[in-house]
């Protein structure tokens, strides 16, 4: 099969008119959201204790983590999960390189972007990418 490529968890297929993923990305997605919620309730503690002793390393603490866990949180809902994308959904693909890793970036009409992580053989992928006509 020319149209499947292995992820390092999962399965990635091109089919005629749809892309199938089969990965771990909704748990990551729980994980990163969890992770937000807890550094934006933290953030939120030291700002409360800031309101009782006036300590300024609260003040400041605080605000850091709980801007940091705002903003992780705010951009989870830029991202999707979608296991099955249909190629009219699909606005562009792009193949990076990021820390000496392969990332399939598929860019979808609803301003989301579905990330898959972990390819192997990102050369026979990228060929693929040049064969279907979707815009990169």
């Amino acid at each position: 099969m020319k149209n499947t490529f292995e992820l390092k968890r999962g399965k990635l297929v091109f089919e005629e008119d749809k892309i199938v993923i089969t990965d771990n990305a909704k748990n990551e997605m729980r994980y990163r959201l969890f992770s937000s919620s807890i550094l934006l309730l933290l953030g939120l503690s030291y700002l409360v204790k800031f309101m009782t002793t006036e300590e300024k390393f609260s003040l400041i603490f605080g605000f850091m983590m709980g801007a940091t866990g705002s903003v992780n949180f705010a951009f989870e809902f830029f991202k999707s999960v979608q296991s099955e994308i249909l190629f009219k959904d699909v606005k562009s693909i792009k193949l990076n390189r990021i820390y000496f890793k392969d990332v399939l970036f598929i860019k979808l009409n609803n301003n989301k972007t579905r990330r898959v992580n972990g390819i192997f053989n990102a050369e026979r992928l990228k060929e693929y990418m040049q064969t279907i006509s979707i815009p990169e």
